[in-house]
């Protein structure tokens, strides 16, 4: 079964990976652009078929019709290995792990990990069940960084925060009922940064299974952000402290 990407930078990212595609599709008399010349060679150069539509055909098979006039028919998204995810940081003094206790919004998985791959991090995990599944819309929101970051899908949380903790990762979850500030707490180095669902937050088994937790400072009317926003603002503070 075919998953649909869909939007210039996705599809030109995507492309670039190692991802199997069946074709791309182009919408008839679309205006052309550096991107797009980029995707006909990409798609040249890997004997992907590139087939002309009529735009209505992407409109109707785009879930959200942001298309761009450019789409491309992938074939199921390839998670990776936890263990390779841990063989390839091993030896690493900073590393950033994001673990997403059951988000389930497409949009926020995708902004996630457009994100942690932008702040340098190495895997955002979700669980195999009561997730976002990696669909166009959250190849859309990523702008291309499903492509480059590793996306690993487990069975259960709770074991893997363990098995992150025997590899050296600090688990740091996120809350608004925490007493410490994320700006005090230690979040450089290896760490792997737990962010709740979306209205219900941390799970209690997960809660329980961090070594801390933290909170954004909150000085307007609004108590919090999404957890994409927050994933972001953390994810950037590891970066930075990271960076020294």
């Amino acid at each position: 079964m075919s998953e649909l990407i869909e939007g210039r930078n996705a599809v030109f990212e995507a492309l670039r990976s190692s991802q199997g595609f069946r074709r791309v599709l182009i919408a008839r008399g679309v205006k052309t652009s550096g991107t797009l010349d980029e995707i006909r060679r990409l798609a040249q150069a890997a004997s992907i078929p590139v087939t002309e539509v009529d735009r209505s055909e992407l409109d109707r098979m785009s879930p959200r019709g942001a298309h761009q006039g450019v789409a491309a028919e992938a074939l199921p998204f390839r998670f990776t290995e936890l263990s390779d995810v841990l063989r390839r940081t091993a030896d690493a003094d900073a590393s950033l792990v994001v673990v997403l206790d059951h988000v389930t919004d497409p949009g926020n998985l995708g902004a996630i990990v457009r994100s942690v791959e932008v702040a340098g991090g190495d895997a955002v995990i979700i669980a195999k069940d009561r997730s976002a599944p990696v669909t166009a819309v959250v190849h859309k929101a990523s702008a291309g960084a499903t492509a480059h970051l590793a996306l690993v899908r487990v069975t259960n949380i709770h074991q893997t925060l363990q098995v992150l903790k025997d590899e050296g990762y600090w688990v740091v979850g996120a809350s608004e009922k925490a007493e410490l500030l994320a700006w005090e707490a230690p979040l450089e180095g290896r760490i792997a940064l737990v962010m709740g669902a979306e209205g219900n937050g941390l799970s209690r088994v997960v809660q329980e299974a961090c070594d801390l937790l933290v909170r954004l400072p909150v000085r307007g009317r609004v108590d919090s952000l999404n957890v994409a926003q927050a994933t972001t603002v953390l994810a950037f503070e590891w970066a930075r402290r990271s960076a020294t």
